[in-house]
């Protein structure tokens, strides 16, 4: 007879895999935060002429850039400096992103609501991550 199956080990970093899913409803909710804004506002993400794929190229990305603020995150003794960092990467993504486009551009989106929307939603998911992902390892230590 053979032995039974050990189970599966936990992955050694989680945080990757809940951090693209959690970059990937940072997404939604941008779209859907750039949605209200512009019927609240009355105006356009973009108002210069330019390919509707660079606001989607835009906040592709400035997803990574959010993936990446809660991986490094994570591990981190406390969330802040990645928040701040995560939040002012997706800012200049943004921003550079627009300047490849047009100077003209870049200093509309500079001052833009949306912009300024994103990467202050860019705050909470490497903040939130973090209190998971430190709540979890001190249940798990306890038991």
């Amino acid at each position: 007879m053979s032995e039974p199956t050990p189970p599966p080990e936990r992955s050694p970093h989680p945080e990757r895999v809940a951090g693209l899913f959690v970059a990937v409803v940072w997404g939604a909710l941008a779209f859907a935060i750039f949605g209200v804004l512009a019927v609240l506002l009355d105006r356009d993400p973009v108002e210069q002429r330019v390919s509707p794929y660079f606001g989607l190229a835009a906040i592709l990305l400035a997803l990574v850039v959010v993936y990446l603020g809660i991986v490094f995150t994570v591990p981190a003794r406390t969330p802040w400096l990645g928040a701040i960092t995560t939040a002012a990467g997706v800012y200049l993504v943004v921003l550079g992103s627009a300047f490849v486009v047009d100077t003209a551009l870049t200093l509309e989106q500079a001052v833009s609501p949306f912009v300024l929307a994103a990467s202050l939603l860019a705050l909470a998911p490497p903040i939130a991550c973090w209190a998971w992902f430190r709540r979890t390892e001190v249940s798990r230590g306890s038991r």
